[in-house]
């Protein structure tokens, strides 16, 4: 049981966790977009692959809402795409009225070029902090990755 005021302490200490949070996570992201994204990529292009290699040959549309983005955007998105040889069209096998676009080998390369360098980076900074540092990220890790799995099956969305 709760004692009177212990409520609105911890969620002042909640709010204040989820500014810093944002903000130490907003800039990693910012600093790691622009050292691993390969030459000519976007950001919506490596998500679109992202995608694309996690969930599987997609409609457009789909894409298009899992990327949240106009269907024409998409559209373009995937022209581009398939213009550097990343993905390719097919037709659906369950409706041939339907394409399907699904990641070539060449973007399975372009997606492993981006885990390659993304890991660079972070091993150089990694490699500045000290023990207990680097400790401490890795005892994050699985509370981090509980925030994505809890945004993934659409809790607190």
């Amino acid at each position: 049981m709760d004692l009177p005021g212990e409520g609105v302490e911890r969620a002042r200490v909640d709010s204040d966790l989820a500014v810093e949070l944002g903000a130490v996570l907003t800039r990693i992201y910012s600093f790691l977009r622009v050292a691993i994204l390969p030459e000519g990529m976007t950001l919506t292009q490596a998500s679109a692959l992202a995608t694309l290699r996690d969930q599987g040959p997609q409609r457009v549309t789909d894409l298009a809402t899992r990327e949240r983005v106009r269907q024409p955007t998409c559209t373009g998105l995937v022209n581009l795409m398939e213009e550097q040889g990343w993905v390719r069209r097919r037709a659906d096998a369950s409706d041939r009225r339907a394409v399907m676009v699904e990641l070539t080998d060449q973007g399975h390369r372009a997606l492993a070029a981006i885990t390659d360098a993304r890991a660079q980076v972070l091993e150089r900074y990694l490699g500045a902090l000290c023990d207990v540092d680097r400790a401490a990220l890795a005892h994050a890790l699985p509370s981090l990755s509980k925030l994505i799995e809890s945004r993934e099956q659409g809790s607190h969305a």
